[in-house]
């Protein structure tokens, strides 16, 4: 049967219109939701590109508050004023219970967080966790290990990487021997990297427990560390004049002068971008150890993307959909890329990624290293809630045993003082158990 010519496009009519209606649906003419990062990384726009391409409907801007301390700072301005709160920010691993522990942070419970929290490394889990609830996605490892210049450890005549502490000291006297300015390593007293040593000589100086604390930083373990650090110092094996991050470190990285960074494993990008020439003379090892028979280690670094609890209620969703993405779902290629450590299981004991040749570390497999080193991190370490705080005023205390003025357990002793002074003045209960 016949359609009558005003039926027909009547039809078409219907047609058309559902057409552009559904057109409409598709188009990708939804609303946009634009959150705000905060992070200091220099390569997140890799990762906001890819994301918007595949999220249309989200738009990041990203924001630089400042690096570390500084915008920690600005974060607790924002949050006091009510007032510029990012939606999601990132995070070291020392700073997110500083802000757990007095609500600033979103459970992320919350969002599904909890289905797959397994797959991260235990350490990392823990970094990001409060009294049982997490508080942000990982998304970079900082296992501690030692990079070494194969050049200068060959002039020294030492050929393989020292395996304990004990080794370390030898080599420390073999490599000060090729000149007065020849050090095996730097230290100026940064309170992070002196965390990560008392981490990897088993002890733990911080207990949190809610908002009662416990500070120990004279335990047997941490003079296990001392006595054998403070030597190296008293003997001028170690430099402890130049600073880290600075002109005159990468200089004397570069010609030798400093023969081994004992660090997070992320270091091998920073080697990678400031020393080019260096090329083929740097290979990775696991930190020395105490003793043969037990091998064990801590973190220097990584981080974590938090969302702040009074950050736009209606954002929260995009904003964690982001950091899932970056740091479980297809984020997790591009940090790799970037020789990023992505803490997942799933990495960390992937057969290719395991395999990988790096020709600037002479084509050694480095992943290999970085593995075993993750694997062998001690996950039962806790920070201070006001660690960030903690490393600033280290430098009245910690900084005087690098100018020789006291000794490192000495200098510990007062920085314990003055974070359970501080730690009381901010309503926590804390025991001090450390003696000069």
């Amino acid at each position: 049967m016949k359609l009558s010519m005003r039926r027909q496009f009547g039809l078409l009519l219907t047609v058309l219109l559902l057409i552009a209606f559904t057109g409409c649906g598709n188009s990708g003419n939804a609303k946009q939701v634009e959150i705000t990062l905060w992070t200091w990384q220099s390569t997140i726009k890799d990762f906001t590109s890819a994301f918007e391409k595949q999220h249309p409907n989200i738009h990041i801007n990203v924001v630089n508050a400042g690096t570390n301390d500084d915008e920690y700072m600005q974060l607790s301005n924002a949050i006091e004023a009510n007032s510029g709160v990012p939606d999601v920010v990132y995070m070291d691993y020392n700073a997110v219970q500083q802000f757990a522990v007095s609500n600033e942070l979103r459970d992320l419970a919350d969002f599904g967080f909890n289905t797959i929290a397994k797959d991260y490394t235990d350490s990392s889990l823990a970094a990001v966790s409060s009294n049982g609830k997490h508080y942000a996605l990982p998304i970079s490892a900082g296992p501690m290990v030692m990079f070494y210049n194969t050049k200068v450890f060959a002039k020294a005549g030492i050929g393989e990487p020292p395996a304990t502490w004990e080794d370390f000291e030898l080599d420390a006297h073999k490599i000060a021997a090729l000149g007065k300015d020849t050090y095996i390593t730097n230290d100026d007293g940064d309170a992070g990297h002196l965390n990560s040593m008392i981490w990897q000589a088993g002890a733990r100086p911080y207990s949190v427990n809610g908002d009662r604390l416990v500070i120990d930083l004279s335990s047997s373990k941490v003079k296990k560390f001392t006595s054998m650090w403070q030597p190296l110092i008293d003997q001028d094996l170690v430099d402890t004049s130049t600073k880290s991050w600075s002109q005159d470190w990468y200089q004397g990285l570069s010609e030798g002068l400093i023969a081994t960074i004992l660090t997070g494993a992320w270091m091998t990008t920073t080697l990678k971008r400031n020393l080019p020439k260096t090329s083929g003379d740097w290979r990775i090892s696991t930190m020395p150890q105490y003793t043969n028979s037990q091998h064990t280690n801590s973190e220097n670094g990584g981080g974590a993307l938090a969302l702040p609890a009074s950050a736009d209620e209606a954002k929260a969703k995009a904003a964690y959909e982001f950091a899932k993405w970056y740091a479980h779902e297809d984020g997790v290629d591009i940090n790799l890329k970037q020789d990023g450590i992505p803490p997942l299981r799933s990495v960390l004991t992937d057969k290719d990624y395991l395999q990988q040749t790096d020709s600037f570390f002479g084509g050694q497999q480095t992943h290999q290293v970085i593995a075993q080193a993750a694997q062998e991190v001690d996950s039962d370490w806790q920070y201070l809630p006001y660690m960030a705080y903690a490393n600033q005023i280290a430098v009245n205390s910690i900084g005087q045993a690098y100018l020789h003025k006291t000794t490192l357990l000495k200098a510990l002793g007062k920085w314990g003082a003055d974070l359970t002074d501080y730690g009381r003045s901010q309503g926590f209960t804390v025991t001090n158990k450390t003696v000069d």
